[in-house]
């Protein structure tokens, strides 16, 4: 029998997005590269014990903290891990990393049965990584199976550097500059951002975490941290950084703000546009990043700059489990 790794490496090629796949020749390597480290994980007693006494549940064994491959009762095998959306312990939820199921309606049916592995922690749903979104979750509620609850909750949108370099440039793209910045401005902006959004989008929360000093360093030392200006005004803050995953490689955007004065004006388009001028892009680099489903005005400026869903986060809940809170 091969490996648990050789397994995870071929059964994730079928969860990958066919515009991955179009958009890299290397995408396999790109893959493997990116399951590596969750991989490496399995099995591991010790980074299972680090992780037990951080979060300090009555779940003794270290083994059930490490990531794990689950033998199904089909013949099937599912790797995966406990985790915990936010770091908090009243939302356990279980990681499926890779499994040899199809990520088809019988796929998820049978998804199901990886969670009594987990009972110790009493996980409330799945999450899955499910390449080509909006087409298989239709095929997921019109198949008629028993796959339980199937929710997104983040998209990840992308395109390649290249690509959005040709689209046709915003009408504000001139009035649009990108000036270099430091961290603790830039989050300081940012917070402030996002604190004057709160009583116009009360769920901004469950949508985005606005980047602190911290997370914006990598974005800083890469040259891709900037103060979005318009016509000399201090418009908002624009981050990206060098994240190659799911497939792909290219630049995870860290954050994208506009105070309340520059939105609605195709600002942000405009930005992305130099943005994408700015990245050290390689051949077949792509400009990605995570949006809630329910983050309208998010999704609308990366679907007008040009980037599409390609995969998502999901959370699958089989009949029997709470299922994760929405708040």
């Amino acid at each position: 029998m091969t490996t648990p790794d050789a397994h995870a490496l071929e059964a994730a090629e079928r969860w990958t997005s066919s515009q991955i796949k179009n958009w890299s020749p290397q995408w396999r390597t790109n893959l493997a590269e990116w399951l590596e480290p969750n991989l490496a994980l399995v099995g591991d007693s010790e980074w299972g014990g680090q992780i037990r006494d951080m979060v300090q549940l009555p779940v003794q064994d270290p083994l059930a903290w490490a990531n794990r491959r689950v033998e199904l009762p089909n013949g099937h095998w599912a790797v995966a891990g406990i985790r915990f959306r936010g770091r908090d312990i009243e939302k356990p939820f279980v990681d499926i990393i890779a499994t040899s199921l199809p990520p088809e309606p019988l796929g998820f049916a049978a998804l199901g049965d990886v969670l009594p592995s987990f009972d110790a922690f009493s996980p409330l749903c799945m999450r899955v990584n499910l390449p080509d979104p909006e087409q298989r979750l239709r095929a997921l509620t019109g198949s008629g199976m028993d796959v339980g609850q199937a929710t997104p909750d983040l998209l990840i949108v992308a395109r390649p550097v290249a690509e959005m370099r040709e689209q046709p440039l915003a009408d504000r793209y001139d009035d649009v500059t990108l000036v270099a910045c430091a961290p603790e401005e830039a989050a300081e902006r940012v917070a402030a951002i996002y604190e004057a959004l709160k009583p116009s989008r009360p769920q901004l929360g469950q949508w985005a975490v606005p980047a602190d000093a911290e997370s914006l360093e990598d974005a800083a030392e890469e040259g891709l941290l900037f103060e979005i200006r318009v016509g000399g005004t201090s418009a908002g803050i624009v981050a990206a950084e060098r994240d190659d995953s799911y497939g792909f490689t290219g630049f995870c955007m860290q954050e994208i703000a506009l105070n309340s004065a520059h939105r609605g004006q195709r600002v942000g388009i405009a930005a992305l546009q130099r943005l994408t001028r700015q990245v050290p892009a390689n051949t077949n680099d792509v400009l990605w990043g995570h949006i809630h489903p329910d983050n309208a005005p998010s999704l609308r400026n990366a679907r007008d700059s040009g980037r599409q869903v390609v995969t998502a986060h999901v959370w699958v809940t089989p009949t029997g489990y709470r299922g994760m809170p929405t708040t």
